[in-house]
């Protein structure tokens, strides 16, 4: 299972880092989560192997190594393999350190330029002229439209009060669907994620914080993320089978100790700050939320970027992207203007 691959019409993309996690975590028993930091030959086999049985949209292939500060010294005899498939290689996010493991000073294009020790883009290849070099490759963007084409399979129309937070729902996101049917790339997002906690709590990391699970769906979520990030976890409900798991209130001391709320999907956020309040009533400290996917009800002008209460996501919902979406909230309220 390669869980990164994104299909563009100019190329593919995978991303080597997260491809080494799942190989780590899932396929060898490794348990290093996301701290692991070198790139195996057999994650770059098992890559091959996939390259070779499909039928991608495009001989362009996008290799990400964000993340990877070391390679096996046989890597780079596999990495030509791949090219050998008949794959036009673009590799990004390379360090200084990996320019000679990989043979890059072998390659001479002129496009290719080293910045602040890092080559954000190498193409693998010498031809001067190349489709490629008008293509901008950005691997957020590329996340972005991939989650939004995945993700509005799985919206219906609703119209439909919502019970906890007192509006109209137009629309119903099914995230439990949307889990089972692509799962290879939740868990890239999941990854992704977890990328983004570790740099959001870096220096609360090391506190051990206590990962939160709300609901069914969102367990799921935070035995993924407690894997990928080392961290125990708290479900208020009596649902799955991870690390340590405490499902009664009076059964966990939460005396200085630090929580993650994990969500789901955050509309309004009204289950979250349910969930605050009981982890801080009961002695805990709330470090934040997480989700998969939010809804952003304020434009980025108003939102504190700073504030504690702010979700951090993969995916958001916003003004930009809604009506593509089909997704709307609203109220009883009339329009300040009729």
């Amino acid at each position: 299972m390669i869980v990164s691959l994104i299909e563009t019409p100019n190329y593919s993309y995978i991303n080597l880092h997260a491809e080494e996690v799942i190989s780590s975590n899932y396929l060898n028993d490794d348990n290093q989560g996301i701290y692991i930091s070198s790139l195996q030959f057999e994650t770059v086999n098992r890559l091959f192997n996939f390259l070779k049985q499909s039928s991608a949209q495009s001989n362009n292939l996008v290799l990400d190594f964000k993340n990877i500060q070391n390679v096996q010294s046989n890597i780079i005899d596999k990495i030509i393999e791949i090219r050998d498939l008949g794959h036009k290689l673009v590799l990004m996010n390379i360090s200084e350190k990996l320019i000679k493991p990989l043979a890059l000073n072998t390659i001479e294009n002129s496009k290719n330029t080293l910045t602040d020790d890092e080559y954000t883009i190498f193409y693998f290849f010498s031809e001067q002229e190349s489709d490629l070099y008008q293509i901008d490759i950005e691997s957020g963007n590329i996340f972005y439209y991939e989650f939004k084409k995945r993700l509005i399979k799985y919206i219906d129309e609703y119209n439909k009060p919502h019970a906890s937070s007192f509006v109209y729902l137009h629309s119903f996101i099914d995230l439990k669907k949307f889990i089972s049917f692509e799962t290879p790339f939740i868990y890239y997002a999941l990854y992704r994620l977890a990328i983004k906690i570790k740099e959001n709590w870096e220096s609360n990391l090391k506190d051990k914080p206590i990962l939160v699970g709300q609901s069914l769906t969102s367990t799921f979520i935070v035995s993924v993320l407690s894997k990928l990030l080392k961290l125990d976890i708290l479900v208020f409900d009596k649902i799955g089978p991870i690390n340590k798991l405490y499902n009664k209130l009076e059964k966990h001391n939460y005396e200085n100790k630090k929580y993650i709320v994990v969500s789901d999907l955050v509309c309004l956020g009204t289950e979250v700050k349910i969930t605050k309040n009981l982890i801080e009533f009961s002695g805990g400290k709330y470090l934040g939320n997480v989700s998969l996917a939010k809804i952003e009800t304020l434009t980025r002008e108003d939102l504190d970027l700073d504030s504690i209460d702010r979700t951090i996501s993969v995916f958001s919902i916003t003004d930009k992207n809604n009506v593509e979406l089909n997704y709307y909230i609203y109220t009883n309220l009339k329009k300040l203007n009729g």
